[in-house]
């Protein structure tokens, strides 16, 4: 098999330049690449160190924002003719061209640690801290509740929306179980009802039983259980006057997709939470 050694070198985390040299090669299904990540280089003396490790056989890609390191950078490679992917510096020249402005230029501004970053992270310990219905009063502090029997998907579905800095917490529906009196302290319009198919949820709920080694008929994917479960969540949804998404055909993305449109309409001027 041949191989390709590849250098990513960057004033940042090299995220970027990992993900873009990955996205190129998975086009050569019969390549092994060896991925060499030099992170938060900032002096011309860093460049020339890492350099030496590089030969004509391996290929630089780079993402250093600094217009002199960069040159730096390429004059050495040129040197000892290795190739230079230098995406970063590509991309800020074509946005200048088009717009007429310049670029700061600024050593690792990537990994410059944002609100939005912050309140992501905020807003992912809010998911943990208020999953499964646990703790109650995580209802009335969210942007978002979801609502839904078990295998519904609204821990998957609510990790992904506190990506997208949501505060959200979630419920699960048990007939037998009384709802909690805070979900009745929610806004309607902050409400999410999940539904799916009563066959699919059988089948989902049998392959999860069977995987957590669980042999023979249960309760738990029993067609009559599940049919009394949907029945039971339709007239919650009614009591909570919520909206209603059916999940049987979505993948998790596109469920939360769907949310945060709805979310936008009832809560436009909320619109500048979304992270991107």
């Amino acid at each position: 098999m041949k191989e390709l050694t590849t250098i990513l070198i960057s004033d940042s985390t090299g995220e970027t330049a990992q993900n873009y040299i990955k996205s190129v090669t998975s086009q050569f299904p019969d390549l092994k690449v060896n991925l060499i990540r030099k992170p938060s280089i900032d002096t011309t003396e860093e460049i020339d160190e890492v350099m030496t490790e590089a030969d004509s056989n391996c290929i630089v890609v780079q993402t250093i924002a600094n217009e002199d390191l960069s040159k730096h950078l390429r004059a050495v490679a040129k040197e000892k003719n290795i190739e230079v992917l230098d995406i970063l510096n590509y991309g800020i020249r074509k946005v200048e061209e088009a717009t007429g402005l310049k670029a700061v230029r600024e050593i690792g501004l990537t990994r410059t640690l944002s609100e939005d970053y912050f309140n992501m992270i905020e807003a992912i310990e809010f998911a943990i801290q208020y999953d499964d219905g646990k703790d109650p009063r995580g209802f009335p502090l969210s942007d978002i509740v979801l609502v839904g029997v078990s295998r519904t998907s609204k821990t998957p579905t609510t990790m992904i929306l506190a990506t997208k800095n949501f505060k959200v917490s979630n419920l699960p529906l048990v007939p037998e179980i009384k709802l909690p009196r805070e979900i009745f302290e929610v806004d309607p319009d902050r409400i999410i009802g999940l539904v799916i198919d009563p066959d699919k949820l059988s089948n989902i709920r049998e392959v999860r039983s069977k995987s957590l080694g669980i042999v023979g008929e249960s309760i738990y994917y029993d067609d009559k259980r599940i049919r009394r479960e949907l029945e039971y969540a339709q007239e919650v949804f009614k009591d909570l006057d919520c909206k209603v998404i059916d999940v049987t055909e979505n993948t998790i993305e596109q469920t939360a997709t769907d949310i945060v449109q709805y979310y936008f309409e009832k809560f436009p001027e909320e619109s500048k939470k979304q992270v991107q």
